[in-house]
């Protein structure tokens, strides 16, 4: 059942509203990313690598962040 959302700011969202948000200004962000909008099939594995964060889940192709929303950020996220 679909019913509005309201956030702790008081801005409501109306039941069935459809929500977009910028992925590719993000993913495209030079300050998130080197060389953002040049492809760099090995990126995360890079960074994962310089930041010594391979075990900690940082920069996984499944990882959530505000750098990353491939599969979407906070409580819904995928």
């Amino acid at each position: 059942m679909l019913r509005p959302f309201t956030f702790s700011n008081g801005v409501t969202i109306p039941a069935g509203t459809h929500i977009a948000i910028a992925t590719k200004a993000i993913h495209t962000n030079e300050g998130a990313y080197e060389n953002a909008t040049e492809f760099d099939g090995f990126r995360f594995a890079k960074l994962r690598e310089s930041e010594g964060n391979a075990a900690t889940g940082r920069h996984q192709i499944i990882s959530i962040s505000t750098e990353n929303l491939v599969f979407g950020l906070g409580r819904h996220a995928w």
